[in-house]
């Protein structure tokens, strides 16, 4: 169905579903044809979106706060922390319930991707948590740490376990935020370079390391590479875990084509495969969220 009508005949119907206020017809009529098109037809996915962008559409879509700011990048980059932040429901600017942006607000930040990247927060957390239970003084590193919110959602931090936090951040913006929100947390905020990680220029010892929105962003080489340097931070027994959306996840015609959000995206094989490095290959553990958007990789060094 969606390989036999235009572009511009997709974006009318939708305009005229959300004019209508029939939104959530108009997103599951939006969502999967994007999705479909992306998917099934590579080489002409770019005039779509060239045309998508010329549509009246476009302008509606971006009356959504969380669309355009991805769209329009403030801080020169998409999917920054104050995003993860709209996803988390952690924000106070959004617009009104009622009206056309805020009710498209409603959608895109309970999307598939939405929930999944919740879940990922409470991942981290748990990590956190299980972490701290064996070694209470842990050394946590999370590289392209953002605001950190996975602490507001662990039990060790709530109860006062000594853990010191490295965040990791190229974002001074997203570690200034970080320090204001977690003042009891024992906290050492680096402004660096993932560059300088994956070069060995900047390394860290650590009971725990994850990169959870990171990998997205990095091809395959930058990828082997740090997933190598983050096991080597590893005290024995410590554990890292990687993340990366699929290729196939439900957003990713919209992210692509309305947010201009592009992702360098893995199946769960091949997010195994940045582990070429590693030793102790049967010590990899990969597994998939419930929401068809994230796939993780885990791997933790022998006692």
């Amino acid at each position: 169905m969606t390989t036999l009508i235009t572009t511009t005949e997709l974006a009318d119907e939708v305009l005229a579903l959300f004019e209508a206020q029939r939104d959530w017809d108009a997103a599951q009529r939006l969502w999967p044809a994007l999705r479909a098109w992306f998917l099934a037809d590579p080489l002409g996915w770019p005039d779509r979106v060239t045309e998508l962008r010329a549509h009246p559409l476009l302008a509606h879509l971006h009356a959504c706060p969380f669309t355009h700011r991805a769209f329009h990048k403030p801080r020169g980059y998409a999917g920054d922390a104050v995003m993860l932040d709209h996803m988390y429901g952690l924000t106070l600017s959004f617009p009104h319930p009622a009206s056309p942006g805020g009710r498209l607000y409603a959608y895109t930040t309970n999307s598939p991707a939405a929930h999944a990247v919740r879940a990922r927060r409470a991942r981290l957390a748990d990590l956190i948590d299980r972490t701290a239970a064996r070694q209470p003084d842990a050394r946590i590193v999370a590289l392209a740490a953002g605001h950190g919110r996975e602490l507001g959602q662990s039990a060790a931090v709530r109860r006062g376990a000594p853990i010191t936090f490295v965040a990791v951040d190229q974002d001074q913006e997203s570690l200034a935020e970080l320090r204001r929100s977690y003042p009891e947390v024992q906290t050492e905020l680096i402004a660096g370079n993932i560059r300088d990680v994956i070069t060995g220029d900047l390394t860290f010892d650590a009971d725990v390391v994850y990169a959870a929105g990171l990998f997205d962003y990095l091809p395959d080489p930058a990828a082997r590479r740090l997933t190598s340097r983050m096991a080597q931070m590893l005290h024995p027994g410590g554990e890292m875990l990687i993340a990366n959306f699929v290729p196939d996840c439900p957003d990713i015609g919209f992210m692509e084509a309305c947010m201009d959000w592009r992702l360098i995206t893995r199946t769960e094989e091949q997010v195994r495969a940045l582990f070429v490095e590693v030793p102790h290959p049967d010590r990899v553990v990969t597994d998939a969220d419930g929401y068809g958007t994230v796939a993780y990789g885990r791997w933790s060094r022998p006692t």
